[in-house]
């Protein structure tokens, strides 16, 4: 097995609430993933510290958390009434654990450093945020460095930030599309590879291996 010369940051993140939703055109009901997109921890950090150059993907631990909706009628400020009502899955802890955990694993720069002197930090991700939603504490855990892999893609990245993040082949990818901000208050949809995609990459970043020829 191969060692890929890339050294990422683990850090880990934990709160009590949280929804990182689909986005559905015109839909009343938002399920949550189970997992956290670069693009969505690039927004958090951009909002936060003013740091662009952050590479970084997020997965939920297993048995930390599970799955609430949470109902509400978003008002119009211009009419002066209440929208139909909208249905927003998010992440809880399940019973007998302290919060929801997350393995966050940031490639390592001159940037990204400055994360290792200032955690634990807080941050905020994903929707409801005026809600008390998102609120979470970021806590450095140490360098890791890892072996490549053949496998099933875990969590979801712009198709772009493959090599950055150390993907070296897409072997079968299944896309999808990811909002990527571009400013505080604005963004676009880019194409990205999801969950299930098969690649060969950081062992961090594999749910399952793949074990035929490809």
């Amino acid at each position: 097995m191969n060692t890929l010369n890339k050294t990422f940051l683990h850090f880990e993140l934990m709160t009590q609430a949280l929804a990182i939703g689909e986005r559905i055109k015109g839909g009343t009901f938002r399920p949550c993933i189970e997992t956290i997109p670069t693009s969505t921890l690039k927004g958090s950090f951009g909002d936060y510290f003013g740091l662009t150059n952050v590479l970084a993907i997020g997965f939920f631990r297993d048995g930390t958390y599970e799955k609430n909706t949470f109902t509400y009628a978003p008002f119009d400020a211009f009419l002066g009434t209440a929208k139909l009502p909208l249905s927003l899955e998010h992440l809880r802890p399940v019973n007998g654990t302290e919060a929801v955990k997350a393995d966050i694993y940031m490639v390592k720069n001159n940037t990204t450093e400055f994360f290792t002197k200032i955690a634990p930090t807080g941050i905020s991700l994903g929707a409801l945020k005026s809600k008390g939603f998102g609120r979470c504490e970021l806590r450095y855990i140490g360098e890791v460095k890892t072996d490549l892999k053949v496998g099933y893609l875990k969590g979801r990245l712009l198709e772009k930030e493959c090599d950055p993040i150390g993907i070296t082949k897409v072997i079968k990818p299944c896309y999808g599309y990811l909002f990527y901000p571009t400013s505080e208050v604005s963004g676009v949809y880019k194409r990205a590879l999801f969950e299930r995609s098969i690649i060969e990459g950081p062992e961090i970043l594999i749910k399952e291996e793949y074990k035929y020829d490809y």
